[in-house]
This record gives structure tokens, sequence and C-alpha cells, in this order.
């Protein structure tokens, strides 16, 4: 794609109200046009409501298979919970076992099929496929995704591909961190869109709030915007109005009221125009492609 596109996703839309209402504030009057929904987290009834009151938010399916509960019956999914039904709590453990257990790929398969039906069932249409802690890029997971994708008309997935240089230079910290995490995301994502390009799925080319995750504020996204690259650049954060028991539990370090306020900066806003930044989302990309 020709020019600089930027993308604004929040990502784990359902999480808590307190997010939700952020979502619908920062969609209503600010740059963010996507919201990654969890179809199983506690307020994902409350964000599927929401998402049908406002038709031109574009929503995608948040894939969980960490730090969550699923959306089946834990009998259903024996091997993918601990005692209490509960997803495990640490992404690199858990996505270590995928490896060594290639027999837990059915019961993935079923979970992630349930939580994307679940989007669709409640009147919502799912236009892109991402996933928590971005684990939908697992070499044995995201072929998964790629047939789900298909199988549920969703024309788009996220992939990972965040400069870790360009973040660094726009005030992302921990250096050492940011170079390994930036590297491993981009030896994943470049196998996934090879996967996904076949497939005929619409990719990001660039991202951004991975190495500056929860911290990405009016301040950090000025400083972003001159590096953009051509392409289109998908930019997430969690935004939410405050951070209430159930986001603090989450990720207590998290910005959030921050990132909300960059969300609906008129600061931010009038920078993307001046710099000739559109502003899109997965939707109207998939509409474009198909023209």
């Amino acid at each position: 794609m020709e020019g600089r596109v930027a993308i604004f996703t929040a990502d784990d839309f359902g999480l808590s109200s307190a997010l939700n209402d952020a979502v619908a504030l920062a969609h209503r009057g600010g740059v963010l046009r996507c919201a990654s929904l969890m179809p199983g987290a506690p307020a994902a009834g409350e964000a599927l409501a929401l998402a049908r009151r406002l038709p031109s938010l574009c929503v995608g399916v948040h894939l969980t298979l960490c730090q969550g509960r699923p959306v089946l019956p834990p009998e259903a999914v024996p091997d993918l919970v601990d005692g209490a039904g509960a997803f495990p709590r640490h992404p690199a453990a858990t996505g270590w076992r995928y490896f060594a257990r290639p027999g837990l790929v059915p019961q993935i398969r079923r979970e992630f099929a349930a939580q994307i039906e679940t989007v669709w069932q409640a009147g919502v249409r799912p236009w892109f496929l991402n996933s928590h802690l971005n684990l939908h890029l697992h070499p044995r997971l995201f072929p998964l995704v790629v047939e789900l994708a298909r199988q549920y008309d969703i024309p788009a997935v996220r992939l990972v591909r965040e400069d870790w240089r360009v973040s660094l230079k726009a005030g992302a910290g921990r250096p050492l961190a940011a170079v390994l995490t930036g590297l491993t995301f981009a030896l994943l994502s470049r196998r996934a869109r090879r996967l996904a390009r076949a497939a005929g799925l619409l990719v990001n080319d660039h991202l951004f709030g991975l190495l500056h995750d929860g911290e990405m504020t009016e301040a950090y996204l000025l400083a972003l915007l001159p590096r953009l690259q051509p392409g289109v650049t998908e930019i997430y954060s969690h935004p939410a109005l405050y951070a209430d028991p159930q986001l603090l539990a989450a990720a207590p370090r998290y910005r959030r009221a921050e990132e909300l306020w960059a969300l609906l900066s008129p600061r931010l806003q009038a920078d993307l125009a001046r710099r000739s930044i559109g502003v899109s989302d997965f939707r109207s990309l998939a509409r474009q492609h198909l023209r």
C-alpha cells in the first residue's frame, strides 16, 4: 500500500467495564477504530452489547489461551486448563508446552472456534484475529488461526513486526528485552506472513504496542508518528477510564488512563493530519481489497 496508514486498536475489550467504556469513548471522540474482544472475559457480554450499539467500531477476536478462562466448559478442554478451570498464567511456559504436546492442538482448535462463534452468535461480525499475549503466532497455533479465519470469513490477522530500533528511539525502555522480543516476533511473523498471504488474508505491515505495552502515551505516539514507514501500521494499547481491581490484577503497571487520553488527544489527531497519515481499520482495508 502506498502512503502511510495507521490502525489504532484497543486490546482486551471485554476484560472490564472500565476498559469497555474507554473503548466507546475513544472510538466516538478519538482515533480508535478497532477493538480486540476477549469472548471469555468477565465483561465480554457487555462488550458485545456495546459493539452492537457502535456499528462503526471494527471488532476482532482476541483469541485467549493464557491468563483467562475458556468459553467451552473446562471438561471439553481438560488439558488446557487447571483444576479451577482457568488457563495457565505464564505465556512462555504455555508456549513450550504446545511444542512438547502436539496432541493438544484439537482441543485448542475447538476452543478457538468456540471463541469466534461466541462473537458471531452475539450478532457482531469479526473482521480480524489476534490473540492475548500474541500467542497466535506460535508455530503450532498460527496454521489453526489461518484455517479458522477462512472458515469463519474473517479477512485479516495481526502480525507482530515491531522495529525495536524505532521503538527505542521513540522512548520505549528495557533495551535488551526490546531487542530480543522484537527479533523473536519478527521471525515468527515472517513465517506467519507467508501462510496468511497464501490463504488470501490481509495482514498489517508494521506494528507498535508490543515493546512499550501499557505505556502508549500521547508523548510516545507523537514521537512515533514521524518514524512510521509506508504501509499499514497497527498501533495497539489497553486504555481504560481507570484501573479497577480486574485491570490491576491483569497488569498493575499499565498507564491505562494515559493511553485513553492519547487516543483522544487533539494534538495526535492534528499531527496525523499534518503528516498525511491516514487512520483506517481492518474492515475498510478488507473492503478495498475486494474491489
